[in-house]
């Protein structure tokens, strides 16, 4: 399952980042918070930004 997911900064206000993100774990259905997640982990990764400034966003369809 794939899911696009959007990382702002400062809550919201400014897009930092955008990443698609594939969750094809077959043990359980992923939450829209697991991509969110993933999304803040990877973020860090690329030293997008501070964890405590960042937020994350997954869209709800993907096309």
């Amino acid at each position: 399952m794939k899911r696009v997911v959007d990382v702002y900064k400062d809550r919201g206000r400014e897009l930092v980042w955008t990443y698609v993100i594939h969750l094809g774990n077959l043990e359980f259905h992923p939450a829209q918070i697991d991509f969110e997640q993933e999304a803040l982990r990877l973020s860090q990764i690329d030293k997008r930004g501070a964890p405590n400034e960042l937020s994350a966003r997954a869209r709800l369809t993907i096309r």
